[in-house]
């Protein structure tokens, strides 16, 4: 039986000075067929690239080599380089059809993924140029997603820099560290209170900022100052302004309130649909961050 798979994969490029991000948004490839993590749980360094996670693992038995590890990312992504390293191959029995116009992207099948003594086992990756978007000496080989790891608790220690792997479930949502996002939010979603204004976005690991809100919260909230223009930003939806701007209020995650100078405003998005808004590592670099993706939960601890 051939398995056809759907999927819309977006290149989200900066033109601001010196960032540079990619997040894979759409339609879900599966996850691994299996995981294995000791009793105890797993723990290895969090490095970092210009604010991103990035954690080193081994590909069929090969590497090190360094991947962010993205919360902000649906599919699992391997560059096209290293996919020819390792000489990768597609998954048997599996069509790929693209989302809107551009070209299905290719995939493959890669049979263990070590990230210390846990192992992923049997996952389906995309293939794509990354060298133009994860730059730098040593830059990461890939974008491996935080979505791997259902029925266990995925920690980010930003203040430890450390990630942490451990068999789990995070307690119910109590709206104040403990957040539940629902089946139709792809991405892990996190209420937000900006000056009195509620909102929800995404908890993106993958995003060097602090907190992101689309343009119409311009009009909407009570700004300090006028908004500057930030430059632009290039995903699969078109070319987005960006402003920044300070905002005269309190900024509210759950029981937290977030300190930050300004916000950011764009309508940036992969694709059709509404634009939603993020919270980075500009927020996130002062939190214990845990996601639940099988119960769908996020935990942020301080």
């Amino acid at each position: 039986m051939t398995m056809k798979l759907v999927i819309s994969l977006a290149l989200v490029a900066s033109t601001l000075p010196a960032t540079v991000q990619a997040q894979m948004h759409g339609p879900q490839i599966p996850g691994p067929t299996g995981i294995e993590v000791p009793q105890d749980g797993v723990t290895v360094p969090m490095q970092d690239m210009g604010g991103r996670p990035v954690i080193e693992l081994q590909i069929n038995g090969k590497g090190p080599y360094r991947f962010v590890l993205d919360s902000g990312a649906l599919t699992t992504v391997v560059s096209d380089e290293l996919s020819r390293e390792l000489s990768l191959t597609p998954p048997p029995g599996v069509q790929v059809a693209s989302v809107g116009s551009g070209p299905a992207p290719a995939i493959v099948l890669i049979h263990d993924v070590h990230i210390g003594d846990a192992v992923l086992k049997d996952m389906i990756a995309a293939t794509m140029p990354l060298g133009g978007l994860l730059k730098g000496e040593n830059a990461p080989r890939g974008v491996l997603s935080a979505a791997c790891f259902p029925g266990y608790l995925l920690t980010y220690d930003y203040p430890g820099k450390r990630i942490s792997i451990k068999k789990g479930a995070l307690a119910s949502a109590d709206s104040k560290s403990i957040f539940q996002y629902t089946e139709d939010q792809l991405l892990p979603t996190v209420p937000l209170r900006v000056a009195g204004r509620d909102t929800q976005v995404h908890l993106d690991t993958g995003s060097p900022f602090g907190l992101t809100l689309p343009v119409k919260f311009l009009a909407d909230l009570p700004l300090a100052s006028q908004p500057k223009e930030a430059g632009t930003v290039r995903t699969g939806g078109g070319e987005f302004p960006v402003s920044i701007a300070p905002v005269n209020g309190t900024i509210e995650l759950g029981k937290y309130r977030l300190a930050l100078d300004e916000i950011r405003f764009s309508d940036a998005r992969p694709g059709p649909g509404p634009a939603v808004g993020n919270i980075g590592y500009g927020v996130l670099r002062d939190f214990v961050v845990t996601l639940d993706s099988k119960n769908r939960r996020i935990q942020l601890n301080q």
